[in-house]
């Protein structure tokens, strides 16, 4: 199988259709539990996160973090008390102990930042891992609300919504692939514009653009992350029953995310978007307003529509989205590490179509 979120075709039937079987419900990054006295519910949210930098366990706390904001808004509860994190970090042996301590400290700091305490970290040295893989659980009580009842977080149907997304697609894989492979990316481009890419870790927290969607009365939260903001929107239309259509010359991207791509051949759309949110309001132009007075940039790229197409469009070509394939991320690490790439499936553009 391929590297990275299972297909749409094998997680249905594999996963969905067994574990609905012995009366598990799926399809969520984060769920809130029914709570019972002054509990409104627990809430818990999960992500992980693979490589050998620093940030390895920070993006993994982050990834949850943002599943948790944007599960927070779409639920009808105040606010979290008592949250908390547990990280487990599974190691190779020839890691040294300094890695370890900085990939603590650098998740520490952003749990500082965050105000979501890490209750504790689990590190495990495992003889048949060659990177580490870091996985963050958060689980917090939700503050009841004064009716004492949790409103359902679907409670009507999202279709003929604008559909905002914040900040800029592929941020975490284009800091990962920056950081990674620094040296190379310098023979061809300038050394601060690669600079520039490998701190685009700074933008993984969504907390700031969250709260000001709540405030603007905004309709649902996706926080972006694996499959990049194609992956996005089909989870997004199939977690609400919804179709859509998404202009890519609305989707706001750096340049330096372009340069990346364009160098290990990747497609930017599909390129894992840790960082970035889709949103869903009534007037996208007037959430965009309001991101933008935060200090936050925002775009409105499509709509959400009656029926189940999802659709794409450049200028007056269109296509309809596909489930998400992957994450481009691992075809840079088979790339990286000298491994046979395959063939490269990329969105045909629109201009080769014309």
């Amino acid at each position: 199988m391929k590297c990275g979120k299972l297909t749409e075709s094998v997680y249905e039937r594999s996963v969905i259709k067994v574990m609905k079987a012995n009366g598990a419900g799926l399809r969520a990054d984060c769920a809130v539990l029914a709570g019972a006295g002054n509990c409104a519910g627990i809430l818990s949210g999960q992500a992980a996160a693979f490589g050998m930098d620093s940030r390895t366990a920070a993006r993994a706390y982050l990834a949850a973090t943002n599943h948790v904001i944007a599960c927070c808004a779409n639920s009808a509860a105040s606010g979290l008390f008592d949250a908390y994190a547990n990280i487990t970090l599974m190691v190779p042996e020839r890691l040294r102990e300094i890695k370890i301590r900085a990939m603590i400290e650098a998740a520490a700091a952003e749990a500082e930042e965050t105000g979501i305490p890490i209750l504790g970290c689990n590190v495990q040295v495992l003889p048949m891992v060659t990177e580490t893989v870091a996985a963050c659980v958060i689980s917090a009580a939700m503050e009841n609300r004064s009716e004492g009842n949790l409103a359902p977080i679907k409670k009507q149907s999202l279709a003929d919504r604008d559909l905002v997304m914040t900040k800029w697609l592929g941020l975490e894989g284009t800091a990962v692939i920056a950081a990674g492979s620094r040296e190379k990316l310098c023979d061809r481009y300038p050394s601060d514009l690669v600079d520039t890419a490998a701190d685009f870790y700074r933008y993984l927290s969504v907390a700031p653009e969250a709260a000001t969607a709540v405030k603007s009365g905004a309709d649902y939260l996706l926080a972006l992350r694996e499959g990049g903001v194609f992956g996005g929107l089909w989870q997004l239309a199939a977690e609400n029953g919804v179709g859509l259509v998404a202009d890519l010359n609305h989707i706001p991207v750096r340049q330096e995310t372009i340069e990346v791509c364009e160098y290990f051949d990747l497609n930017p759309y599909e390129l894992m978007a840790g960082g970035s949110l889709l949103i869903l309001a009534s007037n996208g132009g007037e959430l965009v307003r309001a991101l933008d007075a935060a200090g936050v940039p925002a775009a409105v790229i499509g709509r959400t529509t009656q029926g189940n197409d999802r659709i794409i469009r450049r200028g007056e070509e269109s296509r309809f989205l596909e489930p998400a394939n992957g994450d481009e991320i691992f075809r840079y690490r088979a790339q990286a590490s000298g491994g046979d790439t395959g063939k490269i499936v990329k969105m045909e553009s629109m201009e080769e179509a014309e």
